[in-house]
C-alpha cells in the first residue's frame, strides 16, 4: 500500500499503533504535530529557515518541508503552485498556541487551512510509504486504490484508563468529559469539511479494537492487511 490512513478514538492508543507499524513496516509517520512544525518553520524570518535546514530533520519532514518552504534554487514555494498564498492564509491557525482551540477554530472557517492539508496529504500519498494519522486522511483518501484506511478503537473504561495515565488527570470524570468533548470534535470536523460519519465502519479497511488487542499485534495487523491487499 502507498499509504495508510490512522483514524483513533482518544484512548484507543492509535498513535503508539501508528508509530509501531510504521516501524514494523519500515513506513515513514505523518502526524498533525509534524505537520503544524513544519508549517511553524515555513511563517519564521529567512534566516530561521536556514536555521532550521541546518538541524539534522527526518526524511519524511525534509520531504513536507520542501513542500512549502522556498529553496535557494526555487524562489518561489512550492505551495503557491497548489494556489495557496502560503503561508499567509494559514499562519494564524498553524501558530496558535493552543492546541485544543486550533482544533476548534479549524470547525468554524479554515478553507485555507484544509486546502493546505489536503494538499500535503496527496504530496505524501505520491511519496509512498506513509502512515498518516488523523486530519481527515480518510476523507481526503477515501477514493484511492493503493491506502489502507485503519480505524482504533476500546471500550470506554479502557480509554478513560488511558487518558488518565497519558495526560496524568487526577480523576476519571475529567477523563471522560476530555473523551467526550474529543469524540464531538472529531466527528463534527470530519462531519462539517467532508460530510462523513466519522464512526462508519465503512470508511475504514481494519478496525482494530486496543481493548482487546495489544500493541504490538494491533501493529501486525495493519502489517498483515498490507500484505494482504498487496497480494489482491
Amino acid at each position: 500500500m502507498a499509504v495508510i490512513t490512522v483514524s483513533r478514538q482518544l484512548g484507543s492508543i492509535g498513535d503508539l499503533v501508528a508509530r509501531r507499524a510504521s516501524e514494523v513496516l519500515s513506513y515513514d509517520f505523518v502526524d498533525k504535530n509534524l505537520i503544524t512544525e513544519v508549517a511553524r518553520e515555513a511563517n519564521v524570518p529567512e534566516s530561521e529557515v536556514e536555521k532550521f535546514d541546518e538541524q539534522a530533520h527526518s526524511a519524511v519532514k525534509r520531504f513536507i518541508h520542501s513542500l512549502i518552504v522556498p529553496s535557494r534554487s526555487v524562489p518561489t514555494p512550492p505551495a503557491m503552485l497548489w494556489g495557496l498564498e502560503f503561508p499567509y492564509e494559514v499562519s494564524a491557525t498553524l501558530l496558535a498556541g493552543d492546541a485544543t482551540a486550533n482544533e476548534e477554530r479549524h470547525l468554524l472557517d479554515q478553507r485555507d487551512y484544509l486546502r493546505f492539508l489536503q494538499a500535503t496529504v496527496h504530496r505524501l500519498r505520491k511519496r509512498d510509504s506513509v502512515i498518516i494519522v488523523g486530519r481527515g486522511g480518510q476523507a481526503i483518501l477515501r477514493d484511492d486504490p493503493d491506502t489502507l484506511h485503519v480505524r482504533t478503537v476500546a471500550p470506554l473504561e479502557d480509554r478513560i484508563r488511558v487518558v488518565v495515565e497519558r495526560q496524568n488527570l487526577r480523576t476519571q470524570r475529567e477523563a471522560r468529559e476530555l473523551i467526550q468533548k474529543s469524540d464531538r470534535r472529531r466527528a463534527a470536523y470530519l462531519r462539517d469539511n467532508y460530510q462523513i460519519d466519522w464512526d462508519d465502519p465503512a470508511l475504514y479497511h481494519v478496525v482494530v479494537n486496543t481493548g482487546r488487542t495489544c500493541l504490538e499485534s494491533a501493529a501486525l495487523i495493519i502489517q498483515y492487511s498490507v500484505d494482504a491487499l498487496g497480494r489482491a
